[in-house]
């Protein structure tokens, strides 16, 4: 096992916790429930919030002050908006001093797109064990990885695009297409070993695919969107559409010399930062 590969674990963790101060990220965790620390996923995002109006609890939000975090469950907004705020007395309305983050926004000012990372780890593939021993095992270099472009998905979730997507790789030579259901460990050891990853939309714009793709190493290939500005914060290919992938316009790109950036999207740290600097600045120009 390479030496900087036994590394970008610890590196991640680090940097995500300089001080190891740990609860922040379990402030909301629950047996049932536990962050992805340091990965990101949905309960990361989760366990950052003074509220929580989920599938699991909803929070009694009378009390709910200005600049406080909530963490809302799409399913679940209507019944949100019927909460009685009794603690703010203004209008809450959208305007330059509300922070929305959602990962299937479209493009807006007031909205910051967020990594929807893995999945939550109460899930089978969001096993956080079976993650970080494929992430510290895997994880090939750049210049080592044998295969140039892996495909993996189930183009029925999203006909339109997948079917096309899948028609033009396959027309690349040095391809892995996987047809068959395969395990968590193995599409994790796959992942460490390719240079490119297709990743189409599926249900929503962004998928679990692209950010399993980043963490192992390699690069996802998505088709630009409201997501560009995120993505555009890591090492990954974005097309405007599925006929500008070819084996030589792959070739043309040589990731060898940033294999050990870890992009900020990528830690929890980050985004923890990102909702605390918009409550701060929310807390100036609130009376």
């Amino acid at each position: 096992m390479p030496k900087n590969e036994t590394t970008f674990y610890d590196l991640l963790y680090n940097r995500t916790n300089p001080i190891n101060q740990v609860s922040v990220y379990y402030r909301q965790a629950t047996s049932a429930r536990n962050s992805s620390y340091p990965y990101i996923s949905g309960d990361t995002f989760r366990a950052f919030a003074d509220y929580l109006y989920d599938e699991t609890r909803q929070d009694k939000l009378s009390l709910v002050k200005y600049g406080e975090i909530i963490f809302v469950k799409t399913d679940n907004l209507f019944n949100f908006f019927k909460s009685p705020f009794d603690s703010i007395k203004k209008t809450i309305r959208i305007d330059s001093y509300l922070v929305c983050i959602e990962s299937k926004c479209k493009k807006s000012c007031k909205i910051i797109s967020y990594s929807v990372g893995l999945a939550n780890a109460y899930w089978p593939h969001g096993n956080l064990r079976k993650f970080t021993f494929a992430l510290r095992n895997h994880r090939k270099p750049w210049s080592q990885r044998t295969n140039l472009l892996y495909v993996n998905f189930e183009v029925a979730n999203n006909k339109a695009q997948r079917a096309k997507a899948l028609l033009q790789a396959s027309k690349i030579g040095n391809i892995q297409i996987i047809k068959q259901r395969i395990t968590l460990e193995t599409y994790l050891e796959q992942l460490g070993n390719v240079k490119f990853v297709l990743s189409p939309p599926g249900g929503g714009t962004d998928c679990h695919r692209t950010w399993e793709t980043l963490y192992m190493g390699a690069v996802p290939i998505v088709l630009s969107s409201g997501l560009d500005p995120l993505f555009s914060k890591t090492r990954s290919v974005i097309v405007n559409d599925w006929s500008q992938l070819t084996q030589d316009f792959l070739l043309s790109f040589n990731f060898s010399l940033n294999d050990h950036i870890i992009p900020d999207v990528l830690n929890a740290r980050y985004w923890r930062e990102t909702l605390f600097r918009h409550r701060h600045n929310y807390s100036l120009v609130s009376p």
